[in-house]
Order: C-alpha cells, then sequence, then structure tokens
C-alpha cells in the first residue's frame, strides 16, 4: 500500500488538481488518471509541475513517445522499479507495440526486433539515466551519426532524467500497480 493516499477524481476539491486531473485525462491517452499523479494531489502545485514535465518531456518533441517509453522500460528495469515498468509497458501496448517487442524488450535485449538506431537511443537513454558518467563522446557520435541531432539527444536525456525520478519516487513511497 502506497505511503500516500490517492485522490480519486470523484474527490477532488481543489480547482488546480481538477485542471491537471482533465489535462491528463485529454492529453496522456490512457482513459485513467495513473496513480503517481494521484498520489501527488495533496499538494497542488508539486502535481501540476510534475505533470509540465511529464508533458514536455514525454508528450511533445521530436522523438517519438514510443522511443522515449522504451528508454522508461530500459531504466525501470535497471532499477527494479515494478510501478514505472509495468506502467511503461503498459503505455508501449496502448500505443500499439507488438508483443513480441514488448517481450524480447524486458527478456532478451539484444535479440529484440528494433531497427539499429533505435537500439542505440535506448542503450544511450539506459546509460544517461544509471550510469550517466560511463558515457563518452563516441556514445554521442554514435547517435549523432545515426542521424540524431542535439535537441533529439537533449531529449533523450530528458526522459532519462525524468524517468530515473519516477522511479525513486514510486518506489519511496510503494506506489501500487494501477489498475488498467
Amino acid at each position: 500500500m502506497a505511503h500516500f493516499p490517492l485522490q480519486e477524481p470523484d474527490e477532488v476539491t481543489d480547482s488546480k488538481v481538477k485542471a491537471v486531473y482533465n489535462e491528463i485525462l485529454s492529453e496522456l491517452g490512457f482513459g485513467i488518471i495513473p496513480n503517481i499523479f494521484k498520489s501527488m494531489a495533496m499538494n497542488p502545485d508539486v502535481l501540476e509541475a510534475n505533470w509540465k514535465k511529464f508533458r514536455a518531456t514525454i508528450l511533445q518533441g521530436d522523438v517519438p513517445r514510443t522511443l522515449k517509453e522504451m528508454v522508461g522500460v530500459a531504466i525501470s528495469q535497471a532499477n527494479n522499479s515494478p510501478y514505472a515498468l509495468n506502467v511503461h509497458l503498459h503505455g508501449l501496448s496502448a500505443l500499439g507495440m507488438s508483443e513480441e517487442v514488448l517481450r524480447t524488450l524486458v527478456s532478451d535485449f539484444a535479440a529484440c526486433p528494433l531497427p539499429k538506431r533505435e537500439k542505440a537511443v535506448i542503450h544511450f537513454g539506459l546509460l544517461a539515466g544509471t550510469k550517466p558518467h560511463e558515457l563518452t563522446a563516441k556514445d554521442y557520435q554514435n547517435l549523432r551519426e545515426l542521424g540524431l541531432d542535439d535537441s533529439e539527444i537533449f531529449e533523450i536525456i530528458a526522459t532519462a532524467d525524468l524517468f530515473t525520478s519516477i522511479n525513486r519516487y514510486t518506489d519511496a513511497i510503494a506506489l501500487e500497480i494501477d489498475q488498467l
């Protein structure tokens, strides 16, 4: 059980929380308010700030959302973060990712049927999120040679930062996996 109460949409009285919940419902694409956001509703400013960061990092930009979610899978698996791993896998499934890709993404990444470019992005994101001091100029150059520009590389790093933070937060409060 989570260490903080989850505020369900029908329990919300704060106008800022209501507005953020409405944005989440209309923009996220899951048809629910994920538990991570429900757990932040006790502090409307923190909820709003985290939603805005999530929206700007994951829902906007040039790097496809599916690729960002795959970075999230890799980071969450490396951090042994069950809530985040399950949410990312659900998100990828909802976005149309095949069962084969989902299965091999977590069980045997080397055998995952993804293009070289996508695998390189996921590997880079994993390093950025778990071992940032091990990133080298060669890692950056590899992405550039695969056609990514600095803005896209920045998005990958921002994604890794966000998902690493989400792992720490959801694990620290023992957040329950959403009922989907």
